[in-house]
């Protein structure tokens, strides 16, 4: 089941190809609502109902694209790789992001809600059962179609191809081969170094008898943020505190210190 989630799927990029699957989506959900009369919708009269039912797929679909931008930022954070894990993540927030607006649509037009003078409390708590009854239903019904129409324009994320790193100790048969962007920090203690480093998502280190001048000398791209210490200033997360007692924290909770002397140049090659 892990390996299942770890699994890697295509994932739409291109704005043209979000848009599609939007219009597609709405589509869907209008003609849902026109033909099945969800939400407690087969008692509304109104001489533009099916308008107005329509106007549900065209709120979503606005939504989609919308979310759809967001996961773009998250997916290249991601070094362009998606899984079944992401995938699975992205649909929950759409129906999280889209239900806010559905249910306010289906308030002003189908319940006239603010023609009466209900409470805060009220939206809310119609709002939850609107969420649970109703709009889980339909997204569930939806879904098929979400991933065929995904699985269909996107296309299969290639990794960066990032130069292939070997990182040698003194020792005998110390070595560590990996990407560039796979490395977080490197860290120095007596005559040895610990290489941190991520690996399937998750942070990994090792150690090897060696200098972090040598290391440097080996790995030329990292940046020296303490007298003991390396950085991939591409896994910054944070710089917390000021120039006498700042931190570097990355996106796992793990921090290393940044000193006086190099706070300026690592400071400067982060755009946070």
């Amino acid at each position: 089941m892990i390996k299942f989630l770890h699994k890697k799927i295509p994932f739409i990029v291109d704005f043209k190809n979000q848009c599609i699957v939007a219009v597609l989506l709405g589509c869907f959900l209008a003609l849902v609502m026109i033909f099945l009369e969800p939400f407690d919708t087969d008692g509304f009269e109104a001489d533009n109902k099916y308008l107005i039912f329509a106007g549900f797929g065209i709120v979503f679909s606005i939504f989609y694209v919308v979310n759809s931008r967001m996961e773009v930022l998250w997916f290249n954070s991601l070094h362009k790789k998606w899984t079944v894990k992401h995938e699975i993540f992205a649909f929950v927030i759409l129906v999280f992001i889209s239900s806010i607006p559905i249910h306010f649509y289906n308030q002003i037009f189908l319940n006239s809600w603010f023609e009466y003078n209900y409470s805060a409390y009220d939206y809310v708590k119609h709002g939850i059962w609107f969420f649970r009854s109703s709009l889980i239903p339909i997204m569930f019904l939806l879904l098929p179609f979400y991933l065929y129409l995904r699985n269909r324009l996107g296309i299969l994320p290639v990794a960066e191809h990032f130069r292939e790193l070997k990182i040698l100790g003194t020792n005998k048969g110390e070595k560590l081969v990996v990407q560039e962007y796979q490395i977080l920090f490197v860290k120095s203690s007596e005559n040895y170094v610990e290489i941190f480093y991520k690996e399937d998502e998750i942070t990994k280190h090792t150690v090897f008898r060696n200098t972090l001048s040598a290391i440097k000398k080996q790995v030329p791209f990292l940046r020296y943020c303490h007298r003991s210490y390396l950085v991939n200033t591409s896994h910054i997360k944070s710089i917390k505190g000021n120039s006498q007692n700042a931190k570097i924290e990355f996106t796992d909770d793990l921090e290393i210190p940044l000193s006086n002397t190099y706070y300026k140049k690592v400071k400067s090659a982060v755009s946070i």
